[in-house]
């Protein structure tokens, strides 16, 4: 309440408290200007800084931007020790500012074995899947999270090699599902799921059709309590339902198109080097395949990839040119390719790199969007003009995007 001094200025009763209790909405304008490890930290201060976590959900919702972590594990010699090198780099939100790198953990570590030779398979929610060949015909999978530092140990599987692997949410989490697809062999597929919350503590076993001249799964994605699998070809994909175990061929019934219903000869992309990325957006199915200029005598568009991004449209089974080329095709989202990919939102910190393809080129970070909305030279000009966001590779490091856990 204020009252009037002498002077005719108002007086204020001021309430004198503790920085240890500070208002909840002074908290709130506090945390909002902290990176996700320095909030993490803030909430460690004392007890009274600890927001309800509801509340610190709704105030950082996704999408927040990937961040890349580089890692190397190595077995040291006559040891059971393991000489590790893992970090988290934020993106660089700032014009001028350096990111900043977290350690995870770096020197000698004991109980790191398994991590040796490890190779990252897809990325969700802060954790990474990992496999590796223990001995011919057995392997290791683990979940691991650099933010947390938590391994969640998967049983051993036993077979000669696999293809693909994914898994649907947080291993923390009651519904989270391991896919691994193994190669097509006599018109047959192997595909083995795990449950890290269930009581069967073995890998489930399925074996189905495939479609007709299917040679190997190319790429794999989780949507809609779905995993569906891309055999390479436009015409070849299946997908299997984690809730009733039902297998399906999705029967491809064209060529893909254009916005006009132009055909595309798929001739025209498969004379490429072409790997391909299946990737989930807002319950769209994306396809996105990487092609590199070979007869080019261009050394800097060798050194490029141009991305075909297509989306499926379920009701006349046809791939088709994502509406609009890449600017409204994305509606301001972005996609981030590598051996781990996935597309995030509009909205929050994505808007400083909206509508692109972003990816590492001989580890430096590089991004591209459709020529059909810009030549290709000027595209190099707009690119030198924008801002990456991200740094190159650190010498002697993998380097994989992983999304931030949810809440943060």
């Amino acid at each position: 309440m204020a009252t009037l001094n002498g002077q005719g200025s108002p007086n204020y009763n001021r309430e004198n408290r503790p920085w240890s209790d500070l208002p909840a909405d002074i908290l709130v304008q506090i945390i909002k200007r902290l990176s996700v490890c320095d909030r993490i930290r803030f909430r460690t201060v004392c007890k009274g800084w600890r927001l309800p976590v509801g509340l610190i959900q709704g105030l950082f919702p996704i999408p927040k931007l990937p961040w890349t972590m580089e890692y190397t594990w190595m077995k040291v010699p006559d040891s059971n020790r393991t000489l590790t090198v893992c970090k988290l780099r934020e993106p660089d939100l700032h014009n001028g500012s350096r990111p900043r790198s977290y350690v995870v953990e770096t020197g000698m570590v004991e109980g790191r074995s398994n991590f040796v030779d490890a190779e990252a398979c897809a990325s969700r929610d802060g954790w990474v899947l990992f496999s590796k060949e223990e001995t011919k015909g057995s392997w290791l999978f683990f979940l691991f999270s650099p933010f947390t530092k938590q391994v969640v140990s998967l049983p051993r599987l036993e077979s000669i090699r696999f293809e693909e692997a994914t898994f649907s949410s947080a291993p923390t989490s009651a519904d989270c599902v391991i896919f691994v697809a193994h190669p097509p062999e006599s018109g047959k597929i192997c595909i083995r799921i795990y449950r890290p919350s269930g009581n069967d503590k073995t890998w489930n076993i399925y074996v189905f059709d495939i479609p007709e001249y299917s040679r190997s799964v190319q790429s794999v994605a989780y949507m809609g309590g779905c995993f569906y699998c891309h055999f390479g070809c436009f015409w070849r994909m299946t997908s299997f339902n984690t809730a009733n175990q039902e297998w399906q061929i999705i029967d491809i019934t064209d060529h893909p198109s254009y916005d006009n219903d132009i055909v595309i000869d798929d001739s025209d992309i498969f004379r490429y080097s072409n790997p391909n990325y299946l990737l989930e957006c807002e319950g769209e199915l994306l396809l996105a395949y990487a092609a590199k200029d070979k007869e080019s005598d261009d050394p800097v568009q060798l050194d490029d990839e141009w991305f075909f991004l297509f989306s499926l449209d379920w009701k006349t089974k046809v791939w088709r040119w994502k509406n609009g080329g890449w600017r409204n095709g994305l509606g301001g989202g972005a996609i981030f390719i590598g051996k781990t990919s996935f597309w995030i939102p509009r909205g929050g910190e994505t808007e400083i790199v909206a509508d692109r393809v972003h990816h590492y080129s001989r580890g430096i970070p590089k991004f591209f969007y459709s020529p059909r909305d810009c030549p290709w030279e000027c595209f190099l000009e707009y690119r030198k003009k924008c801002k990456i966001c991200y740094h190159p590779c650190s010498e002697g490091l993998q380097t994989i995007w992983i999304a931030p856990p949810r809440g943060f």
